[in-house]
């Protein structure tokens, strides 16, 4: 069993204990209609975007350093993030949709609620809570599963990042029309990340969607040897928690999206 089976089953418990009812009757609903949307960012951007994530702990890593969410929050959109991921689940990120809600009021960035969702009632929530953007990986669900709850977020409003992680899944991805795609460089049974994956799986690449590398970029050097793919953005976390001077390192990854780098 793999860490991502037993994230779906922790999932799946906390369905039947009534988790996510009981959050939806506590929380308080956040309005953030005013913000762009990341498709709109991307459209009107030479440069990768990077969607830029809080992160205070991961099955893989163990020390990231404790950070006051708020301000990092504030350092990523003043130094150039497109968009916010703020992880959600408790048990094996540390995350959840308090911190959601508290922080998407304090960006005027859109943001993706990052969790593992298999569940309609976890896409309200998100919506809920204040997110722009839900995450669905391929891999967890069915195609029938997947294009439901699909079709459920964009009826809410909702940018929906699709995410894959070998081409069979990125064509999936494509027969749904997903707008927006993640190609996660992680490998899910050994759970050990490779960016060049990114290279290997957008061999085919349709127009009019945008494509994201996910997972395991670290160095310039990493965004350099995938910009070629045709990707628009990059998901960091890890690394921009880790870095100690974001006004430099967030700002010099974003190459130009044909590969050379922009001039400050």
């Amino acid at each position: 069993m793999t860490i991502l089976d037993e994230i779906v089953e922790y999932k799946k418990t906390l369905l039947e204990e009534g988790y996510y009812e009981q959050k939806l009757k506590t929380l308080t609903p956040v309005n953030i209609q005013h913000k762009t949307t990341f498709l709109d960012r991307v459209k009107n951007d030479q440069q990768l975007n990077i969607i830029a994530e809080l992160k205070a702990k991961s099955p893989t890593v163990s020390d990231i350093p404790k950070r006051d969410m708020e301000t990092q929050i504030k350092l990523y959109e003043q130094h150039g993030a497109s968009a916010i991921s703020i992880l959600t689940d408790e048990q094996y990120f540390d995350g959840s949709y308090e911190r959601l809600q508290r922080l998407t009021t304090k960006t005027t960035l859109p943001v993706l609620c990052k969790d593992f969702i298999i569940d309609k009632i976890q896409i309200d929530l998100a919506y809920h809570t204040g997110a722009s953007i839900v995450l669905l990986i391929v891999n967890i669900l069915s195609k029938e599963k997947l294009s439901e709850l699909y079709d459920y977020a964009v009826s809410k409003g909702l940018e929906v990042l699709v995410e894959v992680h070998d081409q069979e899944e990125l064509e999936i991805a494509h027969a749904i029309d997903a707008a927006l795609i993640g190609v996660n460089n992680r490998d899910l049974k050994r759970f050990v990340t490779d960016v060049k994956h990114t290279n290997e799986i957008l061999k085919t690449i349709k127009p009019n969607v945008t494509y994201i590398s996910e997972s395991g970029i670290r160095t310039l050097e990493d965004v350099e040897s995938i910009i070629a793919s045709g990707i628009d953005g990059a998901l960091i976390g890890e690394s921009l928690m880790k870095h100690p001077q974001l006004d430099g390192f967030l700002p010099s990854l974003r190459l130009n999206k044909q590969g050379e780098h922009h001039v400050h």
